[in-house]
């Protein structure tokens, strides 16, 4: 069954019946809107008498639509589907007049033809079916209906030919053992099956539904998400439940149009066949995910590899694993059995899902673990994408808008505490505007709001990860003690979790801040004095991941992004290249391997098969056996006329072409003598 329902109702006295209900519901085949034309279009055709029947929406059995859908023709579930959302949009009396139209058209073959013929008998058949039958006994409606008409009925399924998908269930296991991972796997591979077998437009149901219940359940989310991580609610909110929105909103849009078979050119010398390019799912993917943005982190790689046909291993980070979280949405949303298991472990958990060898393995994490992936995988071939560390620059040049840069700094340096792999830890202002830039920059970071609130009402959180304060303590205290100016921050005491924004002035290349991953609300503030400066102060590190430019002259911007070694760079904002999912996203140096996101994304999680197609023809190609003088000569005269341009080198080409094709064609079949 893949939909659900959650009833809010009234009873009404007379018949200790709902009066009034209103569902809630998901389906893979069905938006909010076709659900909502099926509920009118239902209780026009059954209105219920308010004593033994009641009306169709009354009874909630809008919820197993999918079981009918499921088994349709697609021609018909399509024309199906097209006036449910139809309907959705027209009045009660509107649909009435449709439905009585389309029952005199039964009695009048000629009045009007076939389309209302169609709706009469196909419409009436589902919602009968659904009402008289009992396939809603498990909510007790069915069996009171089935009592009052004295007899019952059954949907009879008919599995032949038809896409049967298996029950729900999302998976989950806490530290398997070496038998449990293998059983996984094989789990893995018979939900892969399924799967792929679903075209891309199917398995996006299971994504529209998906983002149906995260919005439904945002703020349930947001408190899981504070739990584990104490993250300011905005924060959670605007980094994690807006951003995995808007990815499922773009795979939405796109992935058909990315995952469909690509035709692509041929050249003129294999003229007469077609190139094609296919996208393949990979299989299994293990997607191991970092403790940062844990419901986003998990979101996002699942649902890409999902949609590109692959079963997926999700393990996520020990320190915020939203135990049950995951499991629990994907269920709701009705995702097929073994598509997706969550294996709750450590890094030795990691380790082993690897040497059961899956398809691909998606990292997102610290440079010292995504080496250590990289060598495991290396063993068994196994290709791995790595989103890992950076050390952001922002450079501020002296046209830049004073008050829009201060603020990006702050929100760039200080988004969900520091502990983003995209923060800005390298802060670069032209001398022209340092003074001015510094002197607001500590006006504002003064009025930043730190909690971990309940309403919203604050800037930033807490760290989450103890181990990390302990790192930007150790930063701290090195800076400190080799001369940096502590310009906010100074009173933190090295422990409180609750780490103030601290912003450094005189941090020089021997500190550990100026060279390693902070990734906590630590800011360095340098001074640059021309374009070519700011460049090789930006460059001059072993991450690569994204950068910041803003200035008035886009000329210079374009200049000095291109000049960037990194993957991504905003150019007058902070942090949103990865805020369109359009773009890929990845770095380069220890910044990572590879790219997600977009369709680049979706093609990263597919096997890009090349094919070629020739037909059954009955002729011997020049380029195969067997190699003869004559054959040589005339090959070499085509070569020429081919690549050295011109009407005459396509003359020379064609006629030759012409001799070549007849004479291997000759020789081929006669064979070497």
């Amino acid at each position: 069954m893949t939909t659900q329902a959650n009833p809010t109702q009234a009873n009404s006295p007379a018949t200790n019946r709902p009066s009034e209900v209103h569902y809630v519901a998901v389906s893979k085949w069905l938006g909010k809107t076709q659900l909502r034309g099926a509920i009118r279009c239902g209780d026009v055709i059954i209105p219920g008498d308010g004593k033994d029947f009641p009306a169709f929406s009354e009874t909630g059995l809008i919820r197993h639509i999918d079981r009918m859908l499921d088994y349709m023709v697609k021609d018909d579930r399509d024309g199906l589907i097209m006036l449910l959302g139809l309907f959705a949009f027209l009045p009660k009396l509107l649909i009435s007049l449709i439905m009585a139209m389309a029952k005199a058209n039964a009695k009048f073959p000629n009045f009007l033809g076939a389309p209302l013929r169609q709706i009469y008998i196909g419409i009436r058949g589902v919602f009968f079916t659904l009402y008289y039958s009992n396939i809603g006994n498990e909510d007790g409606i069915g069996k009171e209906i089935m009592k009052n008409i004295k007899y019952d009925t059954q949907i009879v399924r008919h599995d032949e030919g038809a896409l049967a998908m298996p029950q729900i269930s999302v998976m989950s296991i806490e530290n398997p053992d070496s038998e449990e991972i293998t059983q996984i796997y094989s789990r893995a591979k018979q939900g892969q099956k399924l799967l792929a077998g679903l075209s891309v437009n199917q398995r996006l149901k299971y994504i529209a539904a998906l983002k149906e219940v995260i919005l439904a359940r945002k703020e349930d989310i947001i408190d899981r998400i504070q739990q584990d991580t104490k993250k300011s609610r905005s924060d959670a909110l605007i980094s994690e439940i807006f951003g995995t929105l808007d990815h499922l909103s773009f795979l939405s849009a796109q992935a058909a149009k990315a995952l469909q078979d690509q035709k692509v050119k041929t050249p003129l010398a294999l003229m007469g066949k077609k190139s094609r390019v296919f996208y393949d799912p990979l299989g299994t993917v293990l997607v191991i995910s970092p403790w940062n943005y844990p419901f986003y982190q998990a979101i996002v790689p699942i649902t890409i590899s999902f949609v590109a046909g692959n079963s997926t291993l999700y393990k996520p980070s020990e320190i915020t694993p939203l135990t049950g979280l995951v499991e629990e949405l994907l269920e709701e949303a009705g995702f097929p059995k073994d598509v997706v298991q969550v294996i709750y472990g450590k890094g030795d958990t990691g380790s082993a899902l690897i040497d059961a060898r899956p398809d691909k393995i998606f990292f997102t994490g610290s440079v010292a673990t995504g080496k250590k992936i990289m060598s495991q995988a290396s063993e068994q071939l196994i290709p791995v994408e790595l989103e890992l560390g950076g050390k952001d620059p922002m450079i501020v040049f002296e046209d830049a808008d004073l008050e829009r840069s201060v603020a990006g700094a702050l929100w760039g340096g200080l988004t969900t505490l520091g502990q983003s792999c995209t923060s800005v830890e390298r802060l670069y202002v032209h001398d022209a505007i340092y003074d001015d830039f510094k002197a607001l920059l500590l006006k504002r970071v003064g009025t930043i709001v730190q909690k971990v609130d309940t309403d919203g009402d604050a800037d930033v959180g807490a760290m989450t990860s103890d181990l990390q304060v302990k790192i930007i303590k150790q930063q701290f205290d090195d800076a400190r003690s080799k001369g940096a100016t502590i310009l906010s921050g100074e009173n933190w005491d090295g422990e409180d979790p609750l780490i103030p924004p601290i912003i450094l002035e005189g941090v020089s290349d021997d500190m550990l801040v100026a060279t390693e991953e902070t990734f906590g609300p630590v800011i360095p503030l340098y001074r640059f004095y021309d374009e070519g400066e700011a460049i090789d102060l930006a460059n001059d590190s072993e991450f690569g991941l994204s950068a910041s430019v803003w200035t008035g002259d886009l000329k210079r911007a374009d200049r000095v992004a291109r000049a960037l070694v990194t993957g991504n760079v905003s150019i007058n904002n902070v942090m949103l290249t990865e805020g369109n999912h359009h773009l890929p996203f990845g770095g380069v140096k220890n910044s990572g391997i590879g790219r997600y996101k977009g369709v680049w994304g979706l093609h990263a999680f597919s096997n890009i098969k090349a094919i070629l197609i020739d037909a059954n023809k009955n002729n011997i190609e020049a380029n195969w056996y067997p190699y003869t003088k004559t054959k040589y000569q005339l090959f070499s005269r085509m070569t020429e006329g081919l690549f050295q341009g011109g009407i005459g080198g396509f003359i020379k080409f064609a006629l030759t072409g012409t001799k070549l094709e007849s004479y291997s064609n000759k020789v081929g079949k006669k064979g070497r003598e």
